[in-house]
């Protein structure tokens, strides 16, 4: 019986189109901010994450990853949980950081998705606190719960949701704490790196009993052929002890990106104004 090695790798056609699209559109921005905020326009530091967002997408969704983490080991499937709803968002995030996405919008677009505009509205809300946090842990933590996460592997369409919701909610939660679009409502350091820990902290719940517990908790991962020569109990212990490692790496990482995006706000906000007529909506 052969098993997934990673060499093997699932072409997803319709998976690549979006991907394509989604790296032409940001160029395009990219290109337009430049134009607009002459020497401070935007550089390695936001194509680069945001290229890095959308490689990772792939790895989680094309690579043998997938399939290993859907049959053999729990420990592939919850890395694969963390590259979309924490890694691949906040890359993506990044790169879209100011001046590329207010600066890098045609003004139509810009009038819409500014936080007075329709699509700003609704940004809004859904970036807010009481909404983007609570629906990110909720997320974490039903996907999480054992029942619904070996019912998710065994069903496609199921698992599709799952990854949607996962990441969907990753965006929402990394868009309140970077906040990539200059605004009358901007939170505070402080308060930013308060949601931050409240994230890590909802992560934690679910990794740190899956590292410590020596009974196993996932079924079908406890009856999944031993592809790999890792048994259940210690796949399920790299599972809890992976996630929070990498947990601890985008604390430390989101620390140093939130204070370095107050780096030239003032400069960032009065583009803004001056592209919308003088006059920066409110949040």
């Amino acid at each position: 019986m052969s098993y997934p090695t990673w060499t093997t790798w699932t072409i997803d056609p319709g998976l690549i189109v979006v991907l394509l699209a989604a790296a032409w559109l940001y160029g395009r921005a990219f290109q337009r901010a430049r134009r607009h905020s002459g020497h401070r326009g935007p550089g390695v530091g936001h194509w680069l994450p945001y290229g890095c967002g959308l490689a990772i997408i792939a790895i989680a969704l094309m690579s043998p990853l997938d399939a290993i983490g859907d049959h053999y080991l729990l420990s592939a499937h919850m890395l694969q949980h963390i590259l979309l709803s924490d890694v691949a968002p906040a890359l993506l995030v990044l790169g879209l950081r100011a001046p590329v996405l207010p600066l890098g919008l045609s003004r139509g677009g810009l009038r819409l998705i500014a936080p007075g505009g329709r699509a700003g509205k609704l940004i809004a809300l859904a970036t807010s606190p009481w909404i983007a946090l609570p629906l990110w842990a909720l997320a974490t933590w039903v996907w999480a719960i054992p029942t619904i996460f070996d019912y998710s592997a065994a069903h496609p369409l199921v698992h599709g949701i799952e990854h949607a919701t996962l990441f969907y909610t990753g965006l929402a939660m990394w868009w309140l704490i970077i906040d990539p679009l200059p605004s009358g409502r901007r939170s505070p350091g402080p308060r930013r790196l308060v949601y931050l820990g409240f994230t890590r902290g909802a992560s934690a719940i679910v990794c740190l009993p899956l590292t410590w517990i020596t009974t196993t908790v996932y079924p079908r991962y406890v009856a999944a052929p031993r592809a790999y020569g890792i048994s259940a109990i210690t796949d399920q212990h790299l599972a809890g002890a992976g996630m929070c490692f990498l947990e601890f790496l985008i604390f430390g990482i989101a620390m140093a990106a939130t204070f370095l995006n107050f780096l030239g706000r003032d400069e960032q906000v009065a583009a803004l104004s001056d592209r919308l007529g003088g006059q920066l909506p409110a949040g």
